[in-house]
């Protein structure tokens, strides 16, 4: 096993696969909630800054904007898997209604033509940590994975639409690597159904996508290929059915101000290749994976940072065309950090505080600085 065939295939923005955390953390409980919020435009709406410390590493993982009153919870784990190291889920949503986004696990495949790999490690076993299975379409992707694993048992569930989305595969895809055949597919459903006696409907994006290598005869066998294949780039945005497109601002503006810190992306990367390394030396090392994951390097080498940036750039031009009704930001000019900022369009006004904390509103005659102790400050276009 050559460790370069684990080196590109660092799956989607935040990799993943972790249950809930048990208790909800509160990112501002005051203020009004922001489902509420969209429902009447002229009413200031206002994100807070959420930022996401991984424990084991001992760094921010990412950040991103939320609305304000909205709560996260999930988390970060690490395992020994060298196709899929950092395990992670999150969910961001409105304590007051259905309203949430949602980051689903990666769920990372090996496959292979060879008789003998499919002899010691058959269907539904792991192969150095990953689970082995033919490989799916997008179609079986949502059908048999990704819906009965983390939508199983919902009340009256219906399918409204089913789109394909290149831009997300070929994000998915990444930077072509020689000797590797790589192909994607991505796409979305929109469906509905009533969960604790309310309707809700909900858009969930995936990517499934195949790196295959194809290697010479041995003694053992003749040619054959190996596939490692993922289904990835998983997220979803629900609401109270008829509420998702009145929303689709409020989301996007969560979807542009995710941003994974790079060097955590560092130790991510890092840790996959240590990783790979044990497992063609046969290394044991169970239950080690955090203290692996803590001392790997937080620098990215020069490849590394290349596709680091590459990553950066085709996520925000596919998050301008994930979906018809996920456009529309304004971007905007932090004056307190100097950065650039996207919120939601339409608004006409955005303010900034010392906190991280943004309002956009329609009107000319709002000022949040009015009986607050914080330095609100308007925000100029960017240029």
């Amino acid at each position: 096993m050559d460790s370069r065939r684990f080196r590109h295939l660092l799956p989607g923005l935040l990799v993943a696969v972790l249950p809930f955390a048990a208790s909800a953390v509160a990112v501002n409980a005051a203020g009004p909630p922001a489902a509420r919020n969209a429902a009447a435009p002229t009413a200031p709406l206002t994100f807070v800054p959420y930022r996401y410390v991984d424990p084991v590493v001992g760094m921010e993982a990412f950040h991103l904007l939320l609305p304000k009153g909205w709560r996260a919870e999930g988390g970060v784990a690490w395992s020994m898997n060298p196709a899929l190291p950092a395990a992670l889920r999150f969910r961001f949503y409105d304590p007051q209604g259905p309203a949430q986004f949602e980051l689903l696990p990666t769920q990372s495949y090996f496959w292979t033509d060879n008789r003998l790999f499919l002899s010691t490690n058959p269907p539904g076993t792991l192969r150095f940590g990953t689970f082995v299975a033919a490989p799916l379409d997008l179609d079986g992707a949502f059908s048999r994975v990704l819906l009965p694993q983390f939508r199983g048992g919902l009340q009256d569930w219906e399918l409204l639409t089913r789109e394909r989305v290149p831009e997300l595969a070929r994000l998915a895809l990444g930077a072509t690597v020689p000797g590797v055949d790589a192909r994607g597919d991505a796409g979305k459903i929109r469906f509905a159904y009533r969960q604790n006696g309310q309707a809700c409907e909900e858009e969930m994006y995936a990517a499934v996508t195949n790196f295959v290598t194809r290697l010479p005869p041995s003694a053992m066998a003749g040619p054959y290929f190996i596939d490692y294949w993922y289904i990835d780039y998983v997220f979803a945005f629900r609401d109270a059915r008829g509420r998702l497109d009145a929303n689709s601002r409020l989301f996007q503006t969560m979807v542009f101000s995710l941003k994974v810190n790079p060097r955590w992306f560092a130790k991510v990367v890092n840790t996959k290749e240590e990783l790979a390394q044990m497992a063609i030396r046969g290394i044991q090392a169970v239950g080690r994976a955090g203290e692996i994951a803590a001392r790997a390097s937080s620098d990215l080498r020069d490849e590394q940072l290349a596709d680091w940036e590459r990553r950066q750039a085709a996520k925000d031009r596919a998050a301008e065309n994930f979906s018809d009704n996920l456009r529309g930001v304004d971007r905007f000019t932090d004056p307190h950090s100097g950065n650039e900022v996207e919120l939601p369009s339409g608004y006409g006004h955005a303010w900034a505080n010392n906190l991280g904390e943004y309002v956009v509103t329609e009107s000319p005659d709002y000022n949040p600085a009015i009986g607050s102790n914080l330095q609100w400050v308007p925000m100029p276009p960017a240029r």
